[in-house]
């Protein structure tokens, strides 16, 4: 038998992409923080005032989610008011990326809210069947997850 070569696949390994920041400036209202690149998802955060927006760009799935986890902790040790998880850029979530959702919104303390943005039916049916049964606060864009920031929880959507 004559032997042969197999291609297989490469293990998922970081991509690094540098996010540049200019020369110390006063601290703008969306300061860009930098960022971390997979294969299959971005994650960047920005500041919005007091509110850090965490923003996922590609598949939230069972490779990419314990990086989504690891930022939205890292984002709750910074001790925001108000985290915002925008997952507007998302083309797939499924339940490993559901799990690291509803576990930040439990982990998440009363000086700490977490809030989510869907905008597509992606995201948008995962979030709904455990919306209610989480008391998750999902909002239809980021502009109105932000503005909606300063009030209580609740009312979203």
């Amino acid at each position: 038998m004559k032997p042969f070569a197999v291609d297989l696949p490469h293990p998922r390994r970081p991509l690094l992409e540098v996010v540049p920041r200019s020369a110390p400036r006063p601290r703008p209202a969306v300061e860009p923080v930098p960022g971390r690149r997979y294969q299959d998802l971005t994650i960047t955060l920005e500041w919005c005032g007091r509110t850090l927006v965490v923003a996922a760009d590609g598949d939230v799935d069972l490779n990419t989610a314990p990086m989504l986890r690891d930022a939205l902790e890292a984002a709750r040790n910074r001790a925001p008011r108000r985290i915002i998880a925008d997952l507007s850029r998302v083309r797939f979530l499924n339940s490993a990326g559901l799990a690291v959702l509803i576990d930040a919104h439990r982990r998440s303390g009363p000086g700490t809210g977490l809030r989510l943005v869907a905008t597509t039916r992606a995201t948008w049916r995962p979030l709904r069947l455990v919306q209610d049964r989480e008391r998750l606060v999902i909002h239809s864009s980021r502009e109105a997850a932000v503005a909606a920031s300063s009030r209580p929880e609740g009312g979203a959507r």
